[in-house]
């Protein structure tokens, strides 16, 4: 792919990689990736973009394609927007890490290091019914029964990460619709309150783009990329106790994982 030199507003010149038109990815979206690269490897925080006129002529997109591509990045926390005073690199805060494994709640190892986390129980949600996805990893005898269906917002140091979606057995949890949730936490109410504890929960990892909701939800763009995370959660006698669906924002998630090697 050519790159196209160009200037800037008195600071120095930018390269673009060109809107390619024959990709499947929106102008908006290669606009945003490519403008992502380089605040990644090149522009320092506090650097001031071209305007948006000045972008459209070295993207050859319309001020609007570039709108939508500012207005990604800043729901992302690479620009900040000052009216009147233009589009700046923001102080890009690290990516949460997040333990790939999944065995320690995620909220107790943010606390450790000092961080707020908090998880909010999305009570006023619409009733979702549970994805093929899920379905197809319990028997049909479990995906016909009644269950409660909950949602919860992951948020960490005022930003929203992520995003939950339960379903459990009405059997495992009577009430469960009328009780408030412990910190916003399912697993800890289920412990605490129904003496529920899973003896196994099985995890599925695969990657997805942001619906309408989620993006509302999370502050972001429409098919911002996701981590999804897929888990069945079973007592000791094989009951299921919980179905969940969590998706991650890829943009301020990242996954850490260990590998041990015989003989190392």
């Amino acid at each position: 792919m050519s790159v196209v030199d160009g200037a800037t507003t008195g600071r120095g010149r930018m390269s673009v990689h060109p809107v390619d038109r024959k990709s499947p990815l929106p102008a908006w979206a290669q606009v945003q990736r490519d403008l992502r690269r380089q605040i990644g490897q090149e522009l320092q925080t506090g650097y001031r973009l071209p305007t948006e006129r000045e972008l459209s002529e070295l993207y050859g997109v319309s001020r609007i394609t570039i709108r939508q591509a500012l207005s990604a990045l800043a729901a992302d926390g690479y620009v900040e927007r000052r009216q009147g005073a233009g589009t700046f690199v923001a102080d890009i805060p690290e990516p949460v890490q997040h333990d790939f494994a999944l065995t320690t709640p995620w909220r107790d190892r943010f606390h450790a290091a000092g961080q707020t986390a908090k998880s909010i129980h999305l009570r006023d949600a619409p009733t979702e019914p549970e994805p093929h996805e899920l379905t197809k990893l319990i028997t049909p005898e479990e995906a016909s029964a009644e269950r409660l269906h909950l949602k919860r917002l992951h948020v960490v140091n005022d930003r929203a990460i992520g995003l939950t979606d339960s379903w459990v057995p009405e059997p495992m949890a009577p009430g469960l619709s009328d009780q408030v949730l412990i910190d916003g936490s399912l697993s800890r109410t289920l412990r605490e309150v129904f003496e529920r504890t899973p003896s196994d929960t099985n995890h599925y990892l695969e990657v997805g783009a942001a619906n309408s909701r989620e993006a509302h939800l999370l502050n972001t763009t429409l098919e911002a990329p996701l981590f999804v995370v897929w888990s069945v959660a079973r007592l000791k006698d094989g009951s299921l106790l919980e179905t969940t669906r969590t998706v991650w924002l890829g943009s301020r998630v990242r996954f850490h994982y260990t590998s041990a090697f015989p003989g190392s």
